[in-house]
Formats: C-alpha cells, structure tokens, sequence
C-alpha cells in the first residue's frame, strides 16, 4: 500500500514537473515572439499579454495605465506611442481675458485648455459644465458640450 502511495506521488510531482516545463516552453514561445515585433508600441502590448496569461491581469496597474493616459491627453505622444483620442471632464474654473477675449478652462483633472477659435458651438463656459474634448480631423482638439450642437477649437497649454 505505501509503494502504490509513493507510486502516486511521485507520478504526480512528475506530471507536474512536465506540466511546469510545457507552460515554460510555451511563454518563453511567447516572449520570443514578441521580441521579434518591430513596433515599440506593438511590442510592449504582446510583452503585456504574455505576462498578462502567465501572472494574470493585474487591476491596479491596467488602471493605473488608464489614469496615466488621461493624465496626458492632449499632450505629444509619449514614448510609449500611448494617446487617447477623447476625454470627459468637469470644468473648474473658467478665465476671460477681456482684453483679448481669451477663455482659458481649467478642468476638474487639472488639465488646462485655451479656446483657440470660436466654432459653432454658442455657450458660455461655466464651472461645473461638462465638457468632451476630442481630436479633430486636422490634428487639433475640439471642445464640446454635451447635449449642445457644435465645437469650439482648444489647445493644452498645461
């Protein structure tokens, strides 16, 4: 009865082993493959998603990946090559320059975007207004307001 036991044991530690060594092989397959992407960008997404399938997905950091994007919205692309193409936010404090007629907005996120030209869009910026910011179709960045029709044209500026 214990050589059976033992028997079994050790079948176990080595079907194991052949497991471990199967999933090593097949990583390392992963990895391998993932060197060899010529794209930065592409590269890093397939580096993640083979650690991803090793270690699984870890919550805390995809969305501290998430914040890190929104944090640089509008910005140049970074290193990464990692943009978002549009962004929601709650409007804090809004700056006019009667002199110039300059509007400068400063969002809830910290962002602060200047209006850089006047677009369709008729309203008065004010705390406490939602806004979306998107890319244009000439490179720029369109402000919008939800459930109005037309745009204002912005740029970061910090």
């Amino acid at each position: 009865m214990k050589s059976l036991a033992i028997a079994l044991l050790a079948g176990a530690a080595a079907w194991s082993t052949a497991a471990a060594t199967q999933e090593s092989a097949k990583t390392d397959t992963m990895l391998e493959q993932c060197r060899a992407i010529g794209s930065d960008s592409k590269r890093l997404q397939c580096y993640d998603a083979a650690l991803d399938a090793l270690y699984g997905v870890d919550e805390e950091l995809e969305a501290a990946r998430a914040q890190y994007r929104r944090d640089r919205f509008g910005l140049p692309v970074d290193e990464s090559g990692t943009q978002l193409t549009e962004l929601e936010a709650v409007i804090s404090e809004v700056d006019e320059n009667v002199r110039n007629g300059a509007v400068t907005i400063a969002l809830d996120n910290g962002q602060v975007w200047q209006m850089t030209s006047t677009g369709g869009l008729r309203t008065r910026m004010k705390p406490g207004m939602t806004v979306k910011i998107a890319e244009s179709g000439t490179g720029g960045y369109r402000l919008s307001v939800p459930d109005k029709t037309g745009f204002k044209g912005v740029v970061r500026v910090k």
